[in-house]
C-alpha cells in the first residue's frame, strides 16, 4: 500500500506539472492570439487611410488647380492701364546699360518696391542674370538685400554705392 501511496503521489504530482505546463502554454497562446488581434485591428484602422491619401492628395490637387485658375481669373479682369511714374521713365533713359523699358521698370516698381528697393533689384538681378521677379520673391519672403547680394557673391556695400549713384543721376536728370 505504501507503494501505491508513492505512486499515486508521483502520478498526481505528474498530472500537476503537465496542468501547469498547459496552462503556461494556453497563456502563451492566449497571448499570441490577442497579439495577432492587436496587429489585425491596427491593420484594418490604418489601411483605409492609406488607401484613402491618393483620393486626397488627388482631390488637394485638384482645389490648387482651381486656386490657381480663380487667381489668374482675378488678375486678368483687376489689370488696369499701366501709369508710368517719371522717376520710371527718367530711369529708363538714364540708365541705358539696363536696356529697359519705362514700362518694364514701372512694373518691377508696382511689386511694393521704393525707388532704391526697385534700383537694388534690378542691379542685383542684372548682375546674375536672372528675372527681377527671383529678387523680388526673396526680398518679400523677409530675406535682406545684404544676404540676397552674398547669395549671389557680389558686395552688397558696391550695389548700395551704386545705388545711390544712379538715384542721385536720376533726380538731376529729372530736374533738368
Amino acid at each position: 500500500m505504501l507503494r501505491q501511496n508513492k505512486l499515486y503521489r508521483k502520478l498526481k504530482d505528474a498530472t500537476e506539472l503537465h496542468r501547469n505546463d498547459a496552462e503556461k502554454t494556453s497563456v502563451k497562446f492566449c497571448d499570441i492570439l490577442w497579439l495577432i488581434l492587436l496587429i489585425a485591428l491596427l491593420l484594418r484602422i490604418t489601411a483605409p487611410a492609406n488607401a484613402d491619401s491618393s483620393r486626397i492628395d488627388q482631390f488637394e490637387n485638384e482645389l490648387k488647380e482651381q486656386q490657381e485658375d480663380y487667381r489668374n481669373s482675378k488678375k486678368e479682369k483687376k489689370e488696369k492701364p499701366l501709369t508710368i511714374e517719371p522717376f520710371c521713365k527718367n530711369l529708363s533713359q538714364n540708365v541705358t546699360w539696363w536696356q529697359m523699358t519705362a514700362e518694364e521698370i514701372q512694373k518691377i516698381k508696382n511689386n511694393g518696391l521704393g525707388y532704391s528697393e526697385l534700383i537694388k533689384v534690378i542691379l542685383i538681378s542684372k548682375k546674375i542674370e536672372k528675372s527681377p521677379d527671383e529678387i523680388i520673391k526673396r526680398r518679400n519672403r523677409g530675406e535682406a538685400f545684404l544676404k540676397i547680394s552674398e547669395r549671389y557673391g557680389f558686395d552688397y556695400g558696391q550695389i548700395k554705392n551704386e545705388t545711390k549713384k544712379i538715384m542721385k543721376e536720376v533726380k538731376i536728370y529729372g530736374t533738368k
